[in-house]
């Protein structure tokens, strides 16, 4: 077996992997033969694996799959030891190697064959000030947010993971006194707390069988974890932060879960924190950078943490995005259309319609110079309105799957492959819809773009029905990924509509055909973030509310009685879920004018606090 060959391969880096092992010989052989399979000449790898004293045949495992594959490393190291932990194995990994990047991996994973390649083009990509890349984990994504526009994260996941040796060697490597869970935290913050950032590198595959089955937990993981955020805690949070870690500490003794050996942990991690605590408290941090830290958890999750990605098809459908712009907002399709950019879907068409102006024609020629996308068609028009301009951007479309994005909106990575993925394997939906974050938005300025997210709520959770999609619409507009068969049957928006225009397509596009959710948090779309402008979008959209609903009656539909009795029975089932929800709350403000006046205070007093704040720093 030889590595293959490239015209480039001069131009590519050595690196160092690095990889700990302890009782992993049921993933040995799968590892190494993904390894074998990766397209990046293997001859500029160093590899090496820190046995942690494991008790069955995981070494003998190694030294097997040094036999098979060994010549086609530049070097393959096994050392044993006993057991200094997670974060110590790679530190003792890092002090053998010398190469430029320190690939860290599990073994309990396999590796798409280019996986490799993909993260160490983007780190070539990025500066000396980004630290680490992370790889995408599949089949259970991690949860953990990021910018869907930079790619950048407030913490990485250490189960595979691309670092700049420089700034791993800056920072001292893990924590050495984390054995394991939570040190991957830690040294994020510790990166970031030297000037260093952090990326997510979406188009770089493992596939990561750490749990069996969704939501399992694991009892090193929670003593691990819960220790961990501890020490975090006690170096990177607020006095605050730290009594509330105390609290949380004492509450598991009240409320404990259902995890083998609690007290026996509970009183061992007790005594570590004791021990360790003044060692935290004498290093803490330097800098004034955010350390997010939440509960048990550092950050907000997304959710459908536990949704199973799919591999996608091998031939993977034609996924046409249409984009509306106008005038001025430039600054918000840079972002839109990055998000695009980073998307996972191998095949897509970015079609974008400007309505009234030009403004964007030299940047959509720069977007298709770089040879990303399957396609890039850009078209200004004369001033014709959010349908007509839409209904544009429809005819120009070639591909098999449509999907809309507006301006302000942002797609997470995974967002087009993993409704494409479930649409293409459903052959009778229309199409999928995924839950997408609604993120109220304060701007500062458009020229340079600053803005500041306040709130991410999800507000529609709702799987498909039709009568409640009569009643109200609950998908966004980005988060729909519909055939193309549909827009060729019913045609595009209803032009007499400058609001509510989905609704009525949604609603139009699904008289026959079914829709799907897919319970994962896979866009975001964007709200006024200040009082009197949310209050001026409601009152537009509540103004066409009654134009949508005579639109409505103007459909038909064929129903038996079977039918009607079904459809009733689901709305009244489903129609105090739009009542009665938080996601609701704000809609009753903005009705209310003493709940109005109320409102606006506390929202003044909040951000009168951030200022203050934001200029302390």
């Amino acid at each position: 077996m030889t590595s293959p060959n490239y015209e480039t391969i001069d131009d590519l880096p050595f690196l160092d992997l690095s990889a700990v092992t302890y009782n992993s010989f049921k993933w040995i052989t799968g590892f190494f033969e993904s390894l074998a399979n990766q397209n990046y000449p293997l001859s500029k790898v160093r590899l090496f694996v820190r046995d942690n004293h494991s008790t069955d045949d995981t070494v003998a495992a190694c030294h097997q799959a040094r036999l098979r594959y060994g010549e086609l490393f530049h070097e393959f190291h096994i050392t044993t030891g006993s057991n200094i932990g997670f974060g110590g194995g790679h530190n003792h990994n890092l002090e053998q190697g010398n190469a430029a990047y320190f690939l860290v991996t599990n073994v309990d994973l396999e590796f798409s064959s280019d996986s490799i390649r993909q993260v160490v083009a983007m780190a070539r990509r990025d500066t000396e000030q980004v630290a680490s890349w992370e790889l995408r984990q599949k089949p259970f994504e991690h949860p953990k947010w990021y910018n869907p526009v930079s790619l950048e994260t407030h913490w990485s996941s250490s189960a595979c993971i691309l670092f700049r040796r420089s700034a791993l060697e800056a920072v001292g490597g893990y924590e050495k006194r984390m054995f394991m869970y939570g040190e991957d935290v830690e040294l994020s913050y510790r990166l970031r707390d030297h000037g260093y950032k952090l990326r997510y590198c979406p188009k770089a595959v493992c596939w990561h069988y750490s749990y069996e089955t969704a939501g399992q937990v694991k009892p090193l993981q929670f003593f691990g974890s819960t220790l961990a955020n501890f020490y975090i805690r006690l170096r990177y949070g607020s006095f605050l932060q730290i009594l509330l870690g105390v609290f949380l500490y004492f509450s598991l003794f009240v409320a404990h879960p259902p995890i083998p050996h609690f007290w026996k942990g509970l009183l061992r991690n007790g005594l570590a924190m004791i021990r360790n605590a003044p060692y935290f408290l004498r290093t803490r941090k330097l800098s004034k950078e955010s350390f997010p830290l939440s509960h048990w958890d550092y950050e907000r999750a997304r959710e459908g943490a536990f949704y199973a990605c799919k591999d996608s098809p091998a031939s993977a459908p034609m996924v046409s995005v249409v984009m509306r712009t106008y005038r001025g907002r430039l600054p918000w399709l840079r972002e839109a259309v990055s998000s695009v950019l980073n998307q996972t879907h191998s095949r897509i068409e970015l079609v974008v319609v400007e309505d009234g102006s030009d403004d964007a024609k030299a940047y959509m020629e720069e977007v298709a110079g770089t040879g990303t996308l399957a396609s890039v068609i850009y078209r200004a028009l004369p001033k014709v309105g959010r349908s007509k301009a839409g209904n544009a951007g429809l005819a120009l479309t070639t591909g098999e799957f449509l999907v809309f994005l507006d301006d302000d909106d942002l797609f997470f990575a995974e967002h087009v492959e993993t409704l494409a993925t479930e649409l293409a394997a459903r052959p009778t939906l229309g199409a999928t819809y995924s839950l997408a974050y609604q993120v109220s938005t304060e701007v500062h300025s458009l020229d340079p773009l600053r803005y500041e997210e306040t709130t991410h709520d999800i507000v529609h959770r709702q799987p498909f029905s039709r009568p409640v999609l009569w009643h109200h619409n609950y998908m966004s507009i980005q988060a729909v990924l519909f055939r193309r068969a549909l827009y060729e049957q019913h045609g595009g928006f209803d032009e007499s509509m400058e609001s509510l225009e989905d609704w009525n397509l949604w609603t139009r596009y699904s008289l026959q055909q079914d829709f799907l959710l897919i319970e994962k948090a896979t866009s975001l779309y964007r709200v006024p973030g200040s009082w009197g402008k949310y209050r001026e979008r409601q009152i537009q959209l509540d103004a066409y509310y009654a134009l949508a609903q005579s639109k409505q009656r103007e459909m038909v539909i064929a129903l038996t009685p079977a039918d009607v009795i079904s459809y009733s029975s689901e709305l009244s089932r489903n129609i105090y879920a739009v009542v009665i929800p938080k996601s609701q709350i704000r809609n009753i403000l903005v009705k209310s004018q003493w709940l109005n006046i109320l409102y606006y205070i506390a929202t003044r007093i909040v951000a009168k606090v951030r200022a203050k704040r934001r200029g302390s720093r």
